[in-house]
This record gives C-alpha cells, sequence and structure tokens, in this order.
C-alpha cells in the first residue's frame, strides 16, 4: 500500500515504467540451509506449490493485514488497535492469517540498537497466544526496518548504512530464536515493499544474509520473500519497472522452505481513489468495473474481471513456471471505493476469486485504518466504523458463503 502520510515520488513512473528488461536467471543463495526435510517438518511449510501443515494436509491462507499503526514508529505497542476478541472476530469470517506488521523500534531503539526490549517480545508473545487460541497463523512481516519505512522511497539507510543492515539481520534472527518452536507462527515475511538504492541486487544480498541467520536459529518454519518493488538512484525518479529481469523482480532462494509475496493494488485509480497523498487522485472517483486513466498514463482502459486477470497473470505464472508457493500479501480498496455505489467490494470479491482460482495466499489490507481498514476510524484508539460491505464479501469469499 501507498502509505496515507507520505508524499510518491515521481508517482507517474509506477505504472508506467513496466517494460521488461531482458530475462535474466534468479540468483541461487550458497550458504543457506533448506531446513528439515518436509516429511519431517511439524509446522506449517512449503510443499511445491501449496502450503502444509505438519501432517501433510494442504493449507490455503487466507485472512488479513495488522497493521498495528507501525507508520507512526511506536516505540512501545499500540494496544488499541486489536485484542484478543478481535481474533475471534476474524475467525468467524473464515480467517486463518494474519499479516502482522512490524516496526523496528517495538525491539530497539536507535540509541540502543541490539537491546532488545522486552515490552515489544511481550506483546509479540501476547498475539501469538490469541492467533494459537483462535487457530489463526501469524505471517511476522518487518514493515518499517531499521533505516525507515521502504515503500514510497524514504527507507534509503537501510541500504546506505551497513550497520541498519546488521541490525536488520540480528532482529530477524533474534525472532528466529525465540519463535523457532512455535506452531501458530507461519513464518517470516522479511522486508516489506523493498525500494533499494543504487543496485537491484542489494535486497537479494540482505535477504540472503536474513535467511542464512534464520535458518542458523529455525530450520522449520517458511521464509516469505518479497520481490523488489523499485530502485532509487540518486539525482533520478525511482524506477518502478515491474519485470526488470523477467521474473517480475522475484528472485530465487536456495531453500526448500520459501514463499515468494507480491501486493496487488491496479489500477491505482481505482483502489487509491481520493487519496490526497497520492499525487492526481485526490479528485478522481472512480467505478468497478468501468473506465479509469491513472493520470501518469498515457490511455485511458477499463477495469474489469478480465483486466484483473491480466494483471494477475504474470505472477500467477512465475508460481507455476518455478513450483513454488505464491502469496498475495496486500490488496484492498480505500475508503472512496466504497462509496457511491463504487462497488469496492466487487473488486475485492473478483480479485479474491482470480488469487484463490491460482491457488495463491493472500491476505487483505488492512484490518484497523482509517484509509483502506475493514475498521476504517485511527488506528490509535479501539477498532469502530466498520466497512460492513467489505466485511460481508470477505466473509462470503472466505466462508464460502454464497
Amino acid at each position: 500500500m501507498i502509505a496515507p502520510h507520505l508524499d510518491r515520488l515521481a508517482l507517474a513512473a509506477l505504472l508506467a515504467a513496466s517494460c521488461a528488461a531482458p530475462s535474466l536467471p534468479g540468483r541461487a543463495m550458497p550458504g543457506v540451509r533448506t531446513g528439515v526435510a518436509p516429511e519431517q517438518n511439524p509446522f506449517l511449510h512449503a510443499m511445491g506449490r501449496d502450503l502444509v501443515d505438519g501432517q501433510g494436509r494442504k493449507v490455503v491462507l487466507q485472512g488479513i493485514c495488522f497493521g498495528n499503526d507501525v507508520w507512526s514508529n511506536p516505540a512501545t505497542p499500540v494496544v488499541s488497535h486489536h485484542g484478543e476478541a478481535d481474533y475471534r472476530f476474524i475467525r468467524g469470517l473464515g480467517m486463518n492469517a494474519v499479516r502482522f506488521y512490524l516496526n523496528d523500534a517495538l525491539f530497539e531503539d536507535e540509541a540502543h540498537p541490539f537491546a532488545w526490549k522486552a515490552s515489544g517480545f511481550e506483546w509479540l508473545d501476547r498475539n501469538l497466544a490469541w492467533a494459537r487460541a483462535t487457530g489463526i497463523y501469524l505471517i511476522l512481516n518487518l514493515h518499517v526496518p531499521p533505516g525507515g519505512f521502504q515503500s514510497v522511497g524514504g527507507g534509503g539507510a537501510l541500504w546506505r548504512n551497513p550497520e541498519n543492515q546488521r541490525r536488520f539481520v540480528a532482529l530477524w534472527r533474534e525472532i528466529a530464536r525465540r519463535h523457532r518452536d512455535e506452531p501458530a507462527l507461519a513464518g517470516y515475511d522479511l522486508l516489506n515493499e523493498p525500494v533499494v538504492e543504487g543496485r537491484a541486487e542489494q535486497w537479494e544480498d540482505l535477504a540472503r544474509q536474513a535467511a542464512a541467520a534464520i535458518r542458523e536459529e529455525d530450520p522449520r518454519h517458511a521464509l516469505f520473500i518479497e520481490r523488489l518493488n523499485a530502485v532509487m538512484r540518486r539525482g533520478a525518479a525511482p524506477d518502478w519497472t515491474e519485470s526488470r529481469n523477467g521474473q517480475m523482480n522475484f528472485f530465487l532462494l536456495e531453500d526448500t522452505n520459501v514463499v515468494y509475496e507480491f501486493h496487488f493494488y491496479k489500477p491505482l485509480a481505482f483502489t487509491h481513489q481520493g487519496a490526497a497523498w497520492v499525487a492526481g487522485l485526490k479528485d478522481v472517483r472512480t467505478t468497478y468495473p468501468g473506465p479509469f486513466r491513472d493520470p501518469w498514463a498515457s490511455a485511458a482502459q477499463v477495469a474489469d474481471r478480465s483486466y484483473l486477470e491480466r494483471e494477475l497473470a504474470p505472477f500467477i505464472a512465475f508460481g507455476r513456471e518455478h513450483d513454488v508457493p505464491l502469496y498475495l500479501g496486500e490488496f484492498g480498496v480505500a475508503r472512496e471505493g466504497f462509496l457511491g455505489g463504487r462497488n469496492g467490494e466487487g473488486w475485492v470479491r473478483d480479485v479474491v476469486e482470480v488469487a484463490r482460482g491460482a491457488g495463491l495466499n493472500l491476505t487483505y489490507h488492512a484490518f484497523h485504518e482509517w484509509a483502506f481498514g475493514l475498521y476504517r476510524n485511527d488506528a490509535g484508539r479501539p477498532p469502530a466504523d466498520l466497512n460492513q460491505p467489505l466485511a460481508n464479501v470477505l466473509a462470503s469469499e472466505y466462508r464460502g458463503d454464497r
């Protein structure tokens, strides 16, 4: 998601630069142990294109993202964001997974790196206990790493400062050490929407280091690895090329227990309509299905189910080609898309049905926030203002209600 309080730099390049570069092979990850044999793994793990539990039964993750107000850079957990009852509520909607957003500041202070804060881990343990009690899997996602939030190009310090990279790896090592025996843990989602500075390979290099550290502590839980989001270069606009390597900016790890992740918000003119923080979309209002024109695009298009199928097809093809599980970690519609008969619920329904038809795991963004939330009030207060049409469509799709 494009964060609501940050400006999008050179947003016009986000969808315009979509031509694929010449195909390049994915680099393997030498030195990363592949973990235990799948048939000996008691936890959720990859088996070809599927996820299976310890008894070998197929599991499709379907759920929602807990944002935990991470963009406010909280030094202590925002406990008003959700509670135990909210796990029961989403379970009642047919969900079995939560993508759980983390901010590095919850676990260490800038002035005292590598000194782990008990409050952050106690809060994480409490959530894992709630998840365990309700049959929910948590996907732990480092949404704001040392060096800053990545999605809009403001987290360059992660890539410029080797100390931040050491902190990144050390935090994942510590999380894995503490939770290696946790049955409610789906896996470690290393970094949200990476935007590197200079070299596209920077994310792959850092992922390799973090994966190796995790595997030294925990050989059994899955790694969730997101595709590269964009490349920042000094003095130039961000490069949002969708497939610079012919593989939709994914790279393959030499590990048998990896889930490959991407996010989907197309078309932005629909999913982000009315967003004051996105140049050109504040006054846009679009209905689904129907015509749209992103402000930076050269021509109008029509958004409908066939459009969604075409746009999702290259991601789905990657999973099939490499026989690996895919995870649609974020998809969603801003609040304006549910007003005035604009049919945000129709877009959500079609995305879920196309994704599930292709065997994808998926989590909706987000549970509780003003802009995209199932609960649409400020995340710093207890959940309120339920988006009932969205709740209805998620329940219908996840539970199979018809």
